[in-house]
């Protein structure tokens, strides 16, 4: 959404995703995928201690540069910006050649209820300008 916010022309195919849990999880029933998290556990729990020894945590993080996506789970800094966040709250970093070494980094309470009907209704009142 941001990179084409930002103009971005990015497909799916431009995206490379590591997803949190298989795809095989997703093709069967609610109630099947709740009974397979816990065989998730040992592998995240390896992920989460081997961060914690090097004063790292884990957050899921969207990398946007050069026409590419990439999203997945990495060990960030306990003390970034991205190590300190806490709850829903989601975060935006932006590293130019203004903003460098140092990123302006934006950040706040993630899309609840009311914010993402509020952008879905943006989205749909922008589609149906350029259409009108």
């Amino acid at each position: 959404i941001l990179a084409r916010t930002l103009g971005w022309e990015l497909e799916l195919e431009d995206v490379a995703v590591e997803p949190l849990f298989p795809e095989a999880m997703a093709r069967g029933t609610v109630e099947a995928f709740l009974a397979g998290l816990s065989d998730l556990d040992g592998e995240f729990a390896e992920r989460v201690q081997t961060a914690r020894r090097e004063d790292r945590v884990l957050r899921y993080v969207a990398h946007i540069a050069d026409g590419r996506c990439d999203v997945g789970l990495q060990a960030v800094p306990e003390d970034s910006p991205l190590g300190r966040l806490q709850g829903s709250d989601n975060l935006a970093a932006f590293h130019t050649r203004w903003y460098a070494p140092n990123p302006l980094v934006i950040q706040g309470r993630g899309a609840g209820v009311e914010a993402t009907a509020a952008g879905v209704l943006a989205d749909v009142i922008a589609l149906a300008q350029c259409m009108g």
